[in-house]
């Protein structure tokens, strides 16, 4: 009798766990949305892109970087804390943070310019 019990309990526990999370309706006050925080990012990550493969020296990179990136900061009319509580919460779940750096990319691959 107890064997018998044993594999329908298994398969209940099993359909229960595979279950689809539920994903949030709309982002939480002071979070930036979705598109909005992989412009950000995009921009960001252009500039550390550009200054990697230039030939300035690194220390004279990242200055540079320091003295350009607020511009982008004002462009957005964002600081960085919001920035970062906003990556915290896209962090907090992984389906997230891959939705964010799905729309990233496509934004990268569409202004990238390939010189041979």
């Amino acid at each position: 009798m107890r064997k018998r019990l044993i594999f329908p309990a298994f398969l209940l526990l099993v359909s229960f766990s595979c279950t689809e999370e539920e994903k949030p309706a709309s982002t939480p006050k002071g979070i930036l949305p979705m598109d909005s925080t992989a412009m950000v990012l995009s921009e960001i990550h252009e500039l550390e892109s550009a200054l990697m493969v230039s030939s300035i020296r690194q220390d004279s990179t990242q200055n540079l970087y320091q003295a350009l990136e607020p511009d982008i900061f004002r462009k957005y009319k964002l600081d960085t804390g919001r920035l970062n509580r906003s990556l915290r919460y896209y962090s907090s779940e992984p389906y997230l943070l891959d939705s964010l750096y799905h729309v990233v990319l496509k934004k990268t691959d569409s202004t990238a310019i390939f010189q041979p």
